[in-house]
């Protein structure tokens, strides 16, 4: 339970206690509750549970290797673990409030569409600040540096996905 309360205080970008880690178990079960929600937010999207199933997977693959690849460039593999194993943890989290949102918005009409896609915006910008957050606290950088990188993330994770798709 201590490590969904690093989850949370990331959703509320609050800075991390000092001497925080996380362990192996913990990055495991960080990474199969962010592959179960993307898997739901992708069957309620795609409509295919197997299409669903790979993007899950490939967002999950293509989230490590780009959380390795942005860390090793700037010298600190070290924060590999804990530095996923947050970002899965607390974007899972806004990714499961995000759930009954979708289905409120394939399933409203008039002005509550309208009211569910903004919300789901929300969601989506959230779920980026957060991102931005984790980043520029395990780079040691500046805000818009975090930001930066986290959309470099959302790119790469989400075009990499589309393109795995479409293949």
């Amino acid at each position: 339970m201590r490590v969904v309360g690093l989850f949370l205080s990331q959703c509320f970008f609050l800075r991390l206690p000092e001497g925080w880690s996380v362990s192996e178990d913990d990055f495991k079960w960080a990474a199969i509750f962010y592959f179960v929600v993307y898997w739901c937010i992708q069957i309620l999207l795609i409509g295919e549970p197997a299409e669903a199933l790979i993007a899950a997977g490939s967002e999950v693959i293509l989230t490590q290797i780009f959380v390795f690849a942005i860390l090793s460039l700037m010298g600190r593999q070290e924060l590999f673990l804990s530095t996923s194993t947050l970002l899965m943890g607390s974007v899972g989290i806004i990714g499961a409030i995000a759930v009954p949102v979708i289905i409120w918005l394939r399933l409203a009409e008039d002005k509550a569409l309208i009211a569910s896609f903004y919300i789901i915006v929300a969601c989506g910008l959230w779920g980026l600040a957060v991102l931005a957050h984790i980043f520029r606290q395990a780079l040691s950088r500046t805000p818009t540096f975090g930001f930066g990188v986290a959309c470099a993330y959302a790119v790469e994770t989400y075009l990499g996905t589309l393109i795995l798709l479409v293949l």
